[in-house]
């Protein structure tokens, strides 16, 4: 008489069934981790905008005019925005005195439920977002 080799339908439901419950755990965590890399690259990002904005200033003066420079757009889930504060009447293009730089995740992006919503950074480096464990 011959040995049946194989698996029966009991064992491979209970496989499927193990499986199923594991990627059910897993798969929360995956997407709150990739959501997690995504504002990282955005606050590197800043960060590096940040660096280039304190260079020009070093240089001119004062920070640039919103309207000639703006922060460049990478492949991020996120618009970056520049935002010149503090500037006095009548300045020239490098007299303003603050910025104010934001990342607001794209509307219809996967960032859109980030927990942390828009990311701010300004010239004191004062990082700011709507939970203190964003940054």
């Amino acid at each position: 008489m011959r040995s049946l080799k194989g698996f029966t339908l009991t064992e491979l439901l209970i496989s499927v069934l193990i499986v199923a419950v594991l990627g059910s755990l897993a798969l929360p965590s995956y997407f709150q981790y990739v959501q997690e890399s995504r504002r990282s690259e955005a606050q590197q990002n800043m960060l590096q905008v940040a660096a280039i904005l304190e260079r020009i200033y070093s240089r001119n003066g004062g920070y640039p005019d919103a309207s000639s420079f703006s922060p460049t757009q990478t492949d991020s889930e996120y618009d970056f925005i520049y935002v010149n504060l503090e500037k006095p009447e009548g300045a020239g293009d490098f007299r303003s005195l603050a910025f104010l730089l934001s990342a607001k995740p794209k509307t219809g992006g996967p960032q859109i439920t980030d927990k942390c919503g828009t990311l701010t950074l300004n010239h004191q480096g004062i990082k700011g977002a709507v939970d203190n464990d964003c940054w």
